[in-house]
């Protein structure tokens, strides 16, 4: 009988001393991960202070540091949309992207940080994504042993319920899903890729960017408002002109400016990428002009050149707008490769609709202007001078001016050719090979005065200085004295 009443007595205390604590819907912090296969719930109880658990973070000290949601808050993904982690154990544990099928969907949460106490403001936050690892070494966190949440500024939020320190907040990681598991990872710098280039190095590019800006809108304006200069040929140049003054207005902006190059990089890929189409349709041109209608004595009709650029604008747009998509698909970054360094796997993929192109475009380029150089040999091989040919109809004074004309402008095309090669060259060597700064600044800045080049080799080297003055003269706007008209008379 007292063994009973014993038993009673216990029972009735434990219910006693348990009807004290009362546990808070509001203490229980939760995330959801849903992929395409699984959803996880992950559930943590408020942190213990002082041997009690708070009923809410009221009784705490709030930070003064707390996350805010602006516009440039961004939820960093380790691979591009629609690829995910692949960890292999090989190469020192690298963490690869892979194709995936998994619909991975993030939670942002938005909080109020306390002192060891994080309040759940319980609002939805959908924040835009950047792609990318930032990181050179790194811890590897993951959801079924750690704790980690992203919050409204786009910072990580990182558990820690056995060391001193409560949580971390994280601003250089990434997160992202294991593709044969399902389960998420997050990536924390241990230390990243730093800025490797200072604000004066970038100040100088820009500024000789802006230098460039109206030297090629000359050339295009030139080309475009001279009769005698408006042909196919210019009116190729005056557009490849305009993109190139485009793609560098809009990028100086951005750095000069600090814009935000999320929306911008897109714009200045684009202008970019058409800025190489658009010489790769210059050299085509020269091409078409020594092998089809010099060679087979075929001239160019309004019809015939009105079909030429046609072609040339659809291939030019068409082309850079379609890289320009999938790079959006993708939701890489579409600034191109200046002022970069691919220290990490990371920052080498996002230029992966840059780099190779450009690299495709110049190497098609310099196919195409050796089959032209092998165009103009074919003439000297046959024994056949324009200038002292018996063929009235080649011989021609329309005809040997034509041939005179893209006889330089091939000239121009290469030199230019020239120097877009091997600048191109040395940027891929100094984006997949790092090295000193030195060279990173050089290649810009080389970069930056394309336009400079344009406008010397075009009108300068050209000697279009006659016809720009002859048009001068005729719109009454200048007198010239002793100018040499010969050419024109």
């Amino acid at each position: 009988m007292a063994m009973k009443f014993l038993h009673v007595s216990t029972i009735f205390a434990l219910i006693y001393l348990c009807y004290g604590y009362v546990i808070d819907e509001k203490s229980l912090f939760s995330e959801n991960i849903e992929s395409e296969n699984e959803y996880v719930v992950t559930t943590l109880p408020s942190f213990v202070h002082d041997g009690h658990f708070p009923h809410n973070c009221s009784q705490r000290e709030r930070r003064k540091a707390q996350p805010i949601y602006s516009r440039h808050s961004r939820l960093k993904k380790c691979c591009p949309l629609g690829e995910s982690l692949s960890l292999t154990e090989e190469e020192d544990n690298r963490a690869l992207c892979v194709s995936t099928n998994r619909n991975i969907q993030y939670r942002v949460l938005n909080v109020t940080l306390y002192d060891s106490c994080i309040e759940d403001m319980e609002t939805d936050l959908n924040l835009p994504v950047e792609i990318g690892n930032p990181c050179n070494t790194s811890f590897l966190y993951n959801s079924g042993d750690d704790l980690f949440y992203v919050v409204q500024d786009g910072s990580l939020l990182v558990m820690d319920t056995y060391a001193n320190e409560t949580y971390t907040m994280e601003n250089k990681y990434c997160i992202d899903i294991e593709n044969s598991s399902g389960t998420t990872y997050a990536i924390v710098c241990i230390t990243a890729v730093d800025e490797h280039i200072n604000r004066s190095q970038i100040l100088i590019v820009g500024i000789l960017m802006l230098i460039s800006i109206p030297c090629l809108l000359l050339v295009s304006y030139v080309h475009f408002r001279i009769r005698e200069l408006r042909t196919l040929h210019g009116m190729t140049l005056s557009i490849m002109s305009v993109c190139l003054a485009t793609g560098y207005l809009l990028y100086s902006l951005v750095h000069l400016f600090k814009l935000d190059d999320h929306n911008f990089g897109y714009s200045v890929q684009f202008f970019m990428l058409s800025y190489y189409f658009w010489f790769f349709c210059l050299c085509c041109n020269v091409c078409c002009n020594i092998w089809l209608h010099i060679s087979l004595n075929k001239g160019k009709t309004y019809n015939v050149r009105l079909l030429y650029m046609t072609i040339y604008c659809v291939f030019s747009f068409t082309g850079s707008l379609i890289l320009v998509i999938l790079t959006k698909q993708k939701g890489l970054p579409g600034m191109p490769s200046y002022f970069i360094q691919g220290y990490t796997e990371s920052i080498r993929e996002s230029q992966r609709y840059f780099i190779p192109p450009v690299s495709t475009l110049l190497l098609f380029s310099f196919f195409v202007m050796a089959a032209t150089f092998f165009g103009f040999q074919k003439f000297k091989s046959r024994g056949i001078s324009l200038a002292t040919s018996p063929i009235s109809d080649v011989a021609s004074p329309k005809d040997l001016k034509i041939y005179e004309e893209v006889k330089k402008d091939a000239k121009c095309i290469s030199l230019l050719g020239l120097i877009l090669i091997c600048t191109w060259l040395l940027e891929i060597v100094t984006f997949y090979s790092p090295g000193p700064q030195i060279y990173l600044i050089l290649m810009d800045m080389i970069n930056g005065l394309q336009g400079v080049f344009v406008l010397l080799i075009f009108l300068v080297i050209r000697r279009r200085r006659t016809i720009i003055f002859q048009w001068w003269n005729d719109r009454g706007s200048y007198v010239v004295e002793k100018v040499e008209l010969d050419i024109l008379n």
